[in-house]
């Protein structure tokens, strides 16, 4: 296997504004804007279909069952040998987690590949860009987190596994158009491709729509209880 270089890139959530400001200056002549008084708006909506991960426990007895790992992003749909396992289209996906995580490992084969330590004063919180060259296709790594308040050899598990060649460039095909990201993303959600539009929807982008923040931030209250903090 080719060497691989930690790189770290540290991101953050942009503040946002009122949900129906963004949706009328942002989906405005959609015909799915066209929403009745007392019905979910737009965003709820993709909310709902993208949908959450469940909460993953920590391994180990010393943390014992009370501690847990909300990942956002991305989507993991079964379990393989007791590992949730994450089909990712995108070959070089962004991973999120809510609240502040004491250490991430990206491991393959038993090995570390990747490695990032938080401390008590200056925890691991928000998205970290892929930080290994980009996955091939049918390529397997172990996403190894480590919640504050989990003893250090304690880790939540969750296999990432590679799309095929075709799914990883039609990925990137609908990565490449930032302007219409959002409409991209209420396709695929729509379509039932709920992991590929919360890849989409949490990968970078250079000046993201405030109703795209909102999204972001709807997914992270919705699943995790909480409310991301502005830059």
């Amino acid at each position: 296997m080719p060497s691989r270089h930690p790189v770290f890139h540290p991101a953050s959530l942009a503040a946002s504004t009122a949900l129906a400001v963004l949706v009328a200056l942002t989906l405005a002549g959609s015909p799915s804007a066209a929403l009745g008084e007392g019905q979910p708006t737009v965003l709820q909506q993709l909310r709902e279909l993208i949908g959450y991960n469940p909460r993953q426990a920590v391994g180990g007895s010393r943390s014992g069952s009370a501690v847990t790992v909300c990942l956002i992003t991305p989507r993991f749909a079964e379990s393989v040998d007791g590992i949730p396992q994450a089909l990712v289209s995108l070959p070089s996906p962004t991973l999120l987690a809510a609240g502040a995580l004491s250490e991430v490992r990206l491991e393959q084969d038993e090995r570390i590949l990747w490695q990032r330590r938080g401390s008590s004063s200056e925890p691991i919180e928000g998205p970290i860009p892929w930080p290994l060259p980009p996955l091939q296709p049918g390529e397997s790594v172990l996403l190894r987190l480590r919640p504050r308040g989990a003893a250090g050899a304690d880790f939540a598990d969750i296999r990432l596994v590679a799309a095929g060649e075709a799914e990883q460039q039609r990925a990137l095909a609908l990565l490449a158009d930032p302007p219409s990201r959002l409409a991209v993303i209420e396709r695929e959600a729509r379509a039932g491709r709920a992991a590929l539009a919360s890849e989409l929807l949490f990968s970078p982008v250079e000046q993201p729509s405030e109703a795209l923040t909102e999204l972001q931030q709807l997914l992270i209250a919705g699943a995790c209880g909480i409310t991301p903090a502005a830059p």
